[in-house]
């Protein structure tokens, strides 16, 4: 009996360390998919901004050239509505832009610490649903690069962790008897 809980023991450890490990190896691959999605949705976005901006000049006669905010302020005068929607669509697409800037511009080995604290301080809430959209779309998948490896070592450790310390009671009962 003591042959079989030590194994069962060993075994739990085993698959914690091995699942925490292949968990952790997503980290780099899924943030370079959430940059790519960031990075196509404020395209999208500002793709938006640009032919309403363009239909605004043509409609209310704006003056064309200038930057977004003087546009807005221009066409506060004619249709304050319509500039109040547009400033917000000019700020999602602002904020998406510098998390992707934000995540590229770090190091490899951060950049997934640092996607998953841009999309955790998400003001404007322009970025779950991009966040949402990446983790259903995700396709498991092993990258063997520096970046993941080291990753992957850090889940084998924690998952190590954890399964000595869920069977730390069982140890306990058995150096009790």
């Amino acid at each position: 009996m003591r042959f079989l809980k030590r194994w069962l023991s060993h075994s739990v450890r085993l698959a914690l360390a091995l699942l925490f490990a292949v968990i952790a190896m997503q980290a780099p691959a899924f943030t370079h998919d959430y940059a790519t999605a960031l990075l196509q949705v404020s395209a999208d976005a500002r793709r938006d901004v640009d032919q309403r901006e363009t239909a605004a000049r043509q409609y209310y006669a704006l003056p064309t050239g200038g930057d977004d905010a003087s546009l807005i302020r221009a066409l506060q005068a004619h249709e304050p509505a319509n500039a109040e929607t547009l400033a917000h669509s000019v700020d999602r697409v602002s904020s998406l832009q510098s998390a992707r800037l934000h995540i590229e511009g770090s190091m490899a080995i951060f950049q997934p610490i640092v996607a998953l604290a841009d999309a955790a301080h998400d003001p404007g809430s322009y970025k779950a649903a991009i966040w949402r959209t990446a983790l259903q779309t995700y396709v498991i998948h092993l990258d063997l690069t520096v970046t993941a490896i080291i990753y992957g070592a850090v889940g084998l450790l924690l998952g190590s962790l954890l399964g000595h310390l869920l069977c730390l009671p069982f140890e306990l009962e058995r150096r009790r008897v």
